[in-house]
């Protein structure tokens, strides 16, 4: 398929919203593949400095009334909390999908036939694409996030 539209940025440390992408279509396409991706999505051991565990102990206790263990905090910081990402489109203002998957590569592919989980089929791929991301979470500054429209 031949690449019609690629962006990308960084996003900082606990930023929640929305960004959307606006591409026109210059000409029908019989099949659409949106492809995003991103980095950090889970701490790593290195990334568990005291200070870090401390917020998120305090967090945790404040904000749910969550008390743990140094070992227990570690735990929950590098099995349970994730940066959280999903992505929506639009096609000449109508939804055509959105995923929810947690992977830090997905794809919502069309055609006129079938889509991928979350997206609908589409027999007539022409106009305005909208692709937002729909940021819910994430944990460390500078986390990579990459967008790509191709079409046939």
């Amino acid at each position: 398929m031949k690449k019609i539209y690629h962006a990308e940025g960084l996003l900082e440390r606990n930023f929640v919203g929305q960004i959307t992408y606006t591409v026109c279509l210059e000409q029908p396409l019989s099949k659409l593949d949106i492809e995003f991706s991103f980095d950090k999505q889970h701490y790593t051991e290195s990334d568990l400095t005291p200070e870090l565990m401390a917020e998120f102990a305090d967090v945790c206790k404040r904000e749910y009334g969550l008390t743990g263990s140094p070992a227990e905090v570690r735990h929950s910081m590098l099995t349970e909390v994730k940066t959280e990402i999903h992505t929506l489109a639009t096609l000449n203002g109508e939804f055509i999908g959105c995923v929810h998957k947690q992977l830090t590569t997905r794809h919502m592919t069309y055609d006129g036939e079938c889509a991928s989980d979350g997206c609908i089929p589409q027999s007539r791929i022409e106009g305005v694409l909208q692709v937002t991301v729909l940021v819910f979470n994430v944990l460390m500054d500078g986390t990579h996030y990459a967008l790509t429209v191709r079409g046939e």
